[in-house]
């Protein structure tokens, strides 16, 4: 799944082409052979016609993120929530609509890249959302396994949105470290792998980063939040914002299907320490302890079985 420095990545670089761009028409395929049909987003047939109907001739005034989610701002006060879920990301550039027989539905189409030639990345052709822009260009979705959330709100109900209203504090720019201690602190029983991607505590993080930072904190992973000395919270702080400026760098993690807006991988899996490393070396300098792989929480955790403690 995406997490924070590939949503700001992409958010960045919708900024940068989708910007004070009209919206001539939106195309989705959502709702056709989709089990969950919930009756707040796209992938219900009769919502995505108002979706459609409000944001038709809307300029984007400009796209921002708040923990995993995009926020599209439109002209007429309204928002447009993105959260990319595991295989969902945008994409820009010019696309044809062609004959698709990969749906049990008559006379479907879908959408194929033209230019430019990244979007033909076979992990960018899973497109079931079209924008056409009044540039003559589209903001095309690709989303394999179609779990992404989709939906339109007030913008000035942002703060009572339960997507939203529910968020912890941003680890970026420059959450403060009390900041940072006290959400901690407030999850005193929590294993801190689970209590880090808690995103009620802090916004955006999720397993590769959650994994990362507590290598470089010398964290394990299972320990309890009420167990870490003030000086290990400290540490903790200082690698999460070290990692996730590194990824946003490096243009985020592409180890899964992580594309960027122009069809492009990002390279932070190259720096991975931990992440999917089971049962290689610790590359810390003169550890010594090997990677181990244990479901915590549900999720998969890597960590060192010796300079983690």
């Amino acid at each position: 799944m995406p997490e924070l420095p590939e949503v700001q990545i992409t958010v960045n670089g919708l900024n940068k082409t989708v910007k004070n761009k009209a919206i001539k028409d939106v195309w989705s395929d959502y709702f056709l052979n989709t089990k969950n049909k919930s009756k707040e987003n796209i992938k219900n047939k009769k919502y995505f016609e108002l979706f459609k109907k409000k944001i038709i001739g809307e300029r984007i005034k400009g796209v921002g993120r708040r923990g995993k989610n995009i926020l599209i701002h439109l002209t007429n006060n309204k928002t447009i929530l993105v959260h990319m879920k595991m295989t969902g990301h945008f994409l820009y550039g010019k696309y044809r609509v062609v004959a698709s027989s990969q749906y049990k539905v008559a006379k479907k189409n879908t959408w194929e890249a033209v230019e430019p030639k990244e979007l033909k990345d076979p992990f960018n052709k899973f497109i079931h959302l079209v924008f056409t822009l009044s540039n003559n260009k589209h903001l095309a979705f690709s989303d394999m396994r179609k779990f992404a959330k989709i939906f339109l709100f007030d913008t000035h109900l942002k703060n009572k949105i339960k997507d939203l209203s529910l968020l912890g504090p941003e680890p970026l720019p420059n959450i403060s470290l009390q900041t940072f201690t006290k959400q901690f602190l407030n999850r005193p029983n929590g294993k801190i792998k689970t209590v880090l991607m808690d995103q009620t505590v802090v916004a955006g993080i999720g397993n590769i980063y959650s994994d990362e930072i507590l290598w470089t904190a010398g964290i394990h992973p299972e320990r309890k939040t009420s167990e870490l000395k003030t000086e290990e919270i400290k540490k903790m702080w200082l690698a999460t914002k070290k990692i996730l400026n590194s990824s946003i760098k490096m243009g985020g993690d592409s180890m899964s299907d992580y594309r960027n807006i122009n069809g492009e991988k990002g390279d932070f899996q190259e720096l991975h320490n931990v992440y999917r490393k089971t049962g290689e070396k610790c590359l810390k300098k003169g550890c010594g302890g090997i990677i181990k792989r244990k479901i915590i929480g549900g999720r998969s955790g890597h960590f060192c079985n010796i300079h983690q403690k």
